[in-house]
């Protein structure tokens, strides 16, 4: 799972967002600072809910079903 999220991390954002902090370019900063922080919220959530949510969804099936 983990080289599959290298490509995923929004590193040219996280770069741009650094080079207006070093900068002294604060509209650049939280421009591309906001982007890839949203970028990178999203993507933990996402995988959150596709790691979780089937796990809790099949298990409650399961003792539904199975265990009357």
């Amino acid at each position: 799972m983990v080289p599959g999220l290298f490509p995923l991390v929004p590193g040219a954002g996280i770069y741009w967002a650094v080079y207006g902090l070093v900068s002294s370019d604060g509209a650049e900063l939280a421009n591309r600072g906001a982007g890839a922080l949203s970028d990178a919220v999203a993507i933990v959530l996402g995988i959150v809910i596709v790691s979780e949510l089937p796990q809790s969804l099949f298990s409650f099936i399961g003792k539904k079903h199975f265990f009357k």
